[in-house]
This record gives structure tokens, sequence and C-alpha cells, in this order.
């Protein structure tokens, strides 16, 4: 009895060392490790941006005053460079033409009149200067007849630059008359109409917006506080403002700018700090998920 006793105490013993041992095996690892781990940032930088096309929009204007005639497009239009857009008015343009050209038949006319005078000046001109030498006429007569042959031809000069002036008129009213149709500067989509039939445009009116058929990108205006930890090649995630929890969409840093700005002022505290820093431009994999314009918040993958 007494000898199962001793037994079973030592079995007892045996098996709380055990159950120590293994507690001591399964203890967490170091604290601090852990806490550095957890620590690490998993964005080498955050910034907000704006989704851009490249060049941006172009504003379509007017190269001359007029009233519009035909709008032949609406917003959403997808156009081609070249493409007839808005027609202005022709009907003061042509008949700027139509004078300019019978100034330049008046004048040309002209210019053959005098040109044609010259010839006889000069011949009479010479049969003077032979008689003069003869002694049939007086040296004055030569004179006379040599002079008037000489102001025929500078007429004649003048004559012809008339001619050239005129030219240069009809050439301009042409140029005008041309413009009075306004035509797509580049492939890409109508995104803003701000005329209609009837409305009086001159040179600074602004008549419509088109979104080039250009590779979309992204303008990050990245904290001075970060810029140090961008470098080119980077890759980043673009998630939208309006809706943070979408899949991102993957894009690259193609360049930082060289000049410090002021940045706008945002929610981030570290921006009411210090607003000033560089602008960032990113290449997007898929543009076809994002809208010009659009705001966008760009994680920086260390």
């Amino acid at each position: 009895m007494l000898f199962r006793a001793h037994f079973f105490r030592l079995t007892a013993f045996a098996m709380l060392a055990g159950s120590t041992l293994l507690a001591g095996c399964s203890r967490p690892a170091d604290p601090q490790a852990e806490s550095g781990a957890a620590d690490q940032p998993a964005y080498a930088a955050v910034a907000r941006g704006r989704v851009d096309v490249e060049g941006g929009l172009i504003r379509v204007g007017a190269a001359v005053d007029g009233t519009i005639a035909q709008v032949a497009v609406r917003d959403g239009d997808k156009v081609r460079k070249g493409q007839p857009l808005i027609d202005l008015d022709p009907a003061a343009a042509r008949l700027a033409v139509d004078a300019a050209q019978a100034e330049l038949r008046q004048l040309q006319a002209q210019e053959r009149v005098q040109r044609g005078r010259i010839a006889g000046l000069k011949q009479q001109a010479q049969r003077l200067a032979e008689a003069a030498a003869g002694g049939a006429v007086t040296g004055q007569s030569a004179d006379d007849a040599r002079h008037a042959a000489v102001q025929a031809e500078a007429e004649a000069a003048a004559a012809l630059a008339a001619v050239e002036v005129a030219r240069q008129k009809v050439l301009a009213a042409q140029w005008t008359l041309e413009r009075q149709q306004i035509r797509a500067p580049a492939d890409g989509e109508i995104v803003g109409l701000k005329v209609q039939l009837g409305n009086t445009v001159t040179t600074q009116t602004e008549l419509l917006q088109l979104l080039p058929r250009r590779p979309l990108l992204v303008r990050a205006d990245v904290n001075e506080a970060y810029v140090a930890a961008l470098k080119p090649g980077m890759q980043a995630e673009i998630v939208s403002e309006a809706s943070p929890e979408a899949p991102p969409t993957a894009a690259r840093l193609e360049r930082i700018g060289s000049v410090y700005q002021a940045m706008p002022p945002g929610d981030d505290p570290q921006d009411r700090v210090s607003r000033r820093g560089v602008e960032s431009l990113l290449s997007i994999a898929h543009p076809e998920k994002l809208r010009v314009g659009q705001r966008v918040l760009v994680r920086f993958l260390p």
C-alpha cells in the first residue's frame, strides 16, 4: 500500500512538471518584436489626387466673331479630328470675300494699264534723245520724255504692290470664311456643349469642351513630409474618395514634381501643419474604372 501511494505521488509530480514545461514552450514570441512588425506602415505615403487626361480637356472656341447657325453635335458624341462641330452664319464673311476679290481684279487691271504704258514711253524717250543729239529737238524735250518713262515705271511698281496687298486681303477674307465652321481639333468626346442656335459668340466665348482620346493619369499632391520616400517607378493603389472600400486600381508613379507649391487644406492633421507639397503624375493600369475630374486617394506601396 505504501509503495502504491508513493508511486501515485511520483506520477502526479511528473505530470505537473511536464505540463509546466509545455506551457513554457508555447509562450508567445517577444512582445517587442511583435509590436515592431505591427507598427510597420502599409504604405510609403498617401495623397489626395484627381483624375486627369494627358494635356487636359480641350476648350474649343471660335476663331472669329459670329452667330451660331448650326450645331452638329451633342454632349456625349464621339468625334474625329477635323469633323465639323458648329457653323457660324457665313453671309458676312462671303460678302467680304466677294468684295476683296472685286478689289483685286480692279487693281490688277490698273496694274496692266500702267505696265503697258512703259514700253511706249521708253521708245518715245529713246527717239527724242536721238533727235536731241542731232539738234532736231531741244534737250528739254528729251529729258521730259525720259522722266515720263521713269514715272510710268514707278507707277507700275506701285500698282503691282497694291495688287499684292489686295491679294492678301482676299486670303484674309477666305480665312475668315473658313473659320465660320468650327471643327474638332482632335479625336475625342464632347463633354460640355455651351451654345445653341442663334447665340452670338466672340473669340472669347467657350463653345464646348472636348475630352481628347488620350491616356488618363492621376495628379496627386504629395505632402512635403513624404516626398523623400517616393521614387519614379513605385507602384500605387488608386481608390475613389467617395468609395474608399471599393477594389483599388493599380497605378505607377511616373514623375515627381520639382517645385514645391501650396496645397489645398484637407482633413489630414498633417496637411494642416504643412500645406506644401509637390505634384506627382501616375499612369493608370485600368483607366476605364475612373473618370476625368474624379477625386481619388493615392496609396504608394513601399
